[in-house]
């Protein structure tokens, strides 16, 4: 094959005159392009039928010319793009300790080779083209060769620069390739003069820069992988060279800023790989980042950034792994598609806490303004860094964890404003944007603050009201039973009710702590849906509980019950009856807790408050359930149940009304459910579950009517406070 493409150029070039000479020049392409790493490609072919002659040396070099390597190093080809004739021998080595395959994907080659440790595989393309190189085993890893039929052909310098050497005159199509721009194809015509120079050739830019706030394009996280490698690599190679600090700290920022985030794989690690896997990849960031620092001031050797490089890389990897198990591939599938994983939801300070974050938030872009002033533009960029990354972070879990959709649009401005100051933005106008940002963080919080994450009153009133009722219910109907089985003095009754309670409040611990996990474990989308259908069905219970005990009915019913299921197993002396009553009265109030208590946590165990009041809540009922039962027990005194069912009666279905309306909000924020807001209304008052938008209300409106219509029928007589008599009593 070598010797034919060699014949076949003597052929095409026969007629060319024997007077050869240099040809140099320049190819300019934006930096984004990262020339140092992924240089362009020249190449220069002969116009057929020019009467010229090649140079034999040039064509002797195409022929016996030593084989061309693509090394595997540090999870990146490299060099990231080669260039060869047709003919020669293209070799793949991996320097690396992971095992890598070279995969070449272009149509109409044929290569696909596993690659152990130090283990070389030789290639010889059969025909040019643009050669795309990739690992199967490391999907973001690429590589480009260019194979030219022709003798002329390199890669450009880091400066972009090029000679080709032996040149014969002659008419020449001049080609520049490069990845990430639009191809350039020119004739020219090459003298005879012993130096040509061709000036400079411009590439187009690509379609996108990573400019701050500029909306990233779609790519597949393997590709955004790829481009952090690529800048990456580009941060490396100046950090390697004197004088270019700065700009090795830049491209490293960059890598996080222009591509990671946003990209919005930031926000799909967060969202549904969870804080930790986001902050240990923002950590692998900054490390590299002061890696490239290090480098380039000599404190560190290269092989310190290459080796935290190929770590983050293979986080990356990892990453972009686990998210495509989960249905995100991109960003387009990060707030929409069937992921059901997201960070657990944040304990929020209380308001003394957040202000102190907003403090901290502010010193820190104090600093930052405060290098801008100097004219140190490149350190009060990287200051930004700095400041997003640990000064604003613990209020970007708080907001994250009450609305992400608030945390995007910040993310945007702090990129923006960074591109700014690192263009020299200064003074007033800096101070005005700064200013601009703090607020803008500070209204973000106070807004998803007004949601319902709860506070002490509220959460303690509704936490003591529940155990209370539910509490005084198991109370009377296990004073009952107690009664009923120590007049049928039947021996190991109370054993066997013993028994039944203490099976129930196992049943009860069980059931309050498996909802609990359902929910919890569910996360993102997927929890707001949980805690949304949980509230309804709060709300639905308390509704139905708090009609029948306005009506009287159902706690008269449900004694009877109790009084015919005592007296059955007094009768056919069953204790297993007498157990599975006991266990039915009390697991069927605290099936009732468990539900009830999992929707007070939706609404008030997203604040530290909230979550103290809850608690106090159920120690002061537990402590004064306690002390009622001891009266009733020792002193039979009876409580005042019509009053008691009847108030209680009224504050469930005011906290049914509650339920209903943060549930349907719940829904709301996962997307299940339209909004239509309500300007008029305000704010509304979420802690009251009154939130301004038509869906909210007109649940809660419906439950009103309900409420109404019931209590019109209890008014007229519809609905009897005292059971009719079965006919098994009529008879008797």
């Amino acid at each position: 094959m070598r010797r034919l493409a060699v014949l076949a150029w003597f052929l095409l070039l026969g007629g060319l005159s024997a007077r050869a000479g240099d040809v140099s020049g320049r190819v300019a392409m934006p930096e984004v392009c990262s020339p140092g790493v992924s240089p362009a490609v020249v190449s220069l072919e002969p116009v057929t039928g020019t009467g010229s002659s090649p140079a034999d040396p040039a064509l002797k070099q195409a022929a016996d010319a030593e084989v061309v390597l693509v090394d595997q190093k540090g999870l990146q080809f490299v060099p990231r793009v080669q260039a060869m004739s047709l003919g020669r021998t293209l070799r793949f080595t991996n320097a690396d300790s992971e095992r890598h395959s070279v995969h070449v994907v272009t149509p109409g080659f044929d290569f696909n080779q596993s690659m152990a440790p130090g283990e070389p595989h030789d290639w010889v393309p059969d025909k040019p083209g643009v050669v795309r190189l990739a690992c199967d085993i490391h999907s973001h890893m690429c590589g480009y060769v260019v194979v030219s039929a022709s003798p002329w052909v390199k890669t450009c310098d880091r400066d972009g620069k090029f000679r080709f050497t032996e040149v014969p005159e002659g008419r020449y199509v001049l080609n520049v390739w490069h990845e990430m721009g639009e191809p350039l194809r020119k004739e020219v015509t090459i003298g005879g003069e012993a130096a040509s120079d061709l000036g400079t050739l411009t590439v187009t830019a690509p379609s996108f820069t990573p400019v701050a706030g500029q909306v990233a394009p779609v790519l597949p996280w393997p590709e955004v992988i790829d481009r952090i490698s690529l800048t990456l690599a580009a941060s490396f190679d100046a950090a390697t060279r004197p004088g270019e600090f700065k700009k090795a700290r830049r491209l490293a920022e960059d890598a996080y800023w222009g591509e990671f985030e946003a990209s919005d794989m930031e926000t799909a690690v967060r969202t549904y790989l969870g804080y930790a896997r986001a902050g240990a990849l923002e950590g692998e960031f900054l490390a590299t980042q002061a890696a490239a620092s290090k480098v380039a001031k000599g404190n560190e050797p290269p092989e310190y950034m290459a080796e935290l490089t190929r770590k983050l890389l293979l986080s990356l990897v990892n990453a972009s792994d686990d998210l495509n198990k989960k249905g995100v591939p991109d960003r387009t599938h990060v707030f929409v598609g069937a992921a059901n994983a997201a960070p657990p939801l944040a304990t929020i300070p209380g308001s003394r806490d957040q202000r102190a974050l907003l403090l901290g938030l502010k010193q820190g872009l104090l600093e930052l303004q405060a290098l801008a002033d100097k004219g140190e533009a490149e350190d009060a960029a990287s200051a930004m860094t700095s400041v997003y990354l640990v000064d604003f972070e613990p209020l970007e879990r708080i907001l994250n964890s009450l609305n992400p959709r608030e945390v995007r649009p910040l993310e945007i401005e702090f990129n923006r404003i960074r591109g700014e100051v690192g263009s020299g933005l200064k003074g007033e106008k800096l101070g005005a944007k700064l200013n601009d940002l703090q607020e803008r963080v500070a209204l973000a919080l106070g807004r998803v603050t007004e949601q319902p994450a709860g506070t002490f009153g509220p959460a303690f009133a509704g936490s003591l009201f529940i155990i209370l009722r539910e509490g005084v219910e198991v109370i009377l109907l296990l004073a009952m039973l107690v009664a009923l089985a120590t007049k049928t003095a039947q021996p190991g009754a109370m054993r066997a009710i013993g028994w039944g309670v203490g099976l129930a409040v196992v049943a009860s611990i069980i059931t309050a702590v498996g909802l609990n996990l359902i929910v919890s474990s569910a996360q993102n989308k997927t929890r707001e849906v949980a805690e949304g259908v949980v509230m309804l069905a709060a709300s639905g219970v308390l509704f139905y509980v708090s009609y029948w005990l306005i009506s009287q009915s159902e706690s008269k019913r449900w004694m009877d019950f109790l009084k015919r299921q005592a007296a059955r197993g007094s009768e056919i002396g069953g204790l297993g009856t007498l157990a599975l009553t006991a266990f039915l009265a009390v697991y069927r109030e605290g099936a009732e807790t468990a539900l009830m208590y999992q929707a007070l946590i939706g609404g008030h165990g997203r604040s530290r408050e909230g979550v103290i009041g809850l608690a106090v809540g159920l120690g002061v009922g537990l402590v004064l359930l306690a002390v009622i039962a001891y009266i009733i027990r020792a002193s039979s005194v009876r409580l005042p149940l019509r009053s008691f069912f009847k108030f209680s009666g009224v504050v469930l279905f005011a906290m049914a009304v509650v339920f209903a309306g943060n549930g349907i909000f719940e829904l709301q924020n996962a997307g299940i459910l339209k909004t239509t807001e309500l300007e008029w209304f305000g704010p509304g008052l979420p802690a009251l579950g009154l939130h301004p938008n038509v869906q909210a209300l007109s649940v809660q409106g419906l439950l009103l009517l309900g409420a109404a219509f019931a209590l019109v029928l209890v008014l007229t007589g519809e609905v009897s406070s005292t059971p009719k008599p079965t006919r098994q009593a009529a008879s008797r």
